[in-house]
């Protein structure tokens, strides 16, 4: 079941529930020594069906971030004038690159990215991405 939370207005019961299940913001003190948390914006070119996108629309722009947690991500888009999240944790998340789009699942649902400006070069937050979600499966690999 995809968990995409309406966060236009702020709700602590949805805080608490992202909290739980991606881990709180990282503090000052770490982005200060660990640089990027969050991408560059991307364009939502594909979605699975939960996600209720219209891709064809031309009423508001499909742009999205992500946000790096301490065991997952957060994914921030808007919809018309509401802004929503679709935090997935580390274990539940595949992503995949291929030239300079990104798909992300989490279980059976999934965004398919791509960058909003040019890049000469690869996002170095997908990188800083897929090694933290290698860190977290390192750390729980079962013999």
């Amino acid at each position: 079941m995809i968990m995409v939370y309406n966060v236009t207005r702020t709700d602590r019961n949805i805080d608490r529930s992202v909290n739980e299940l991606v881990g709180k913001q990282f503090g000052l003190i770490h982005k200060i020594k660990n640089g990027v948390i969050g991408s560059e914006p991307y364009i939502i070119y594909s979605c699975s069906p939960e996600f209720d996108i219209d891709l064809e629309s031309q009423t508001y722009e499909r742009k999205c971030n992500i946000e790096l947690r301490p065991i997952g991500i957060i994914v921030h888009f808007r919809k018309k004038s509401s802004s929503f999240i679709w935090p997935v944790a580390f274990h539940h998340l595949t992503v995949y690159q291929s030239g300079k789009q990104i798909s992300i699942y989490g279980g059976s649902s999934f965004l398919k990215l791509t960058p909003r400006m040019k890049m000469k070069k690869n996002s170095p937050f997908i990188k800083k991405l897929i090694a933290a979600k290698t860190t977290y499966s390192e750390a729980y690999q079962f013999p």
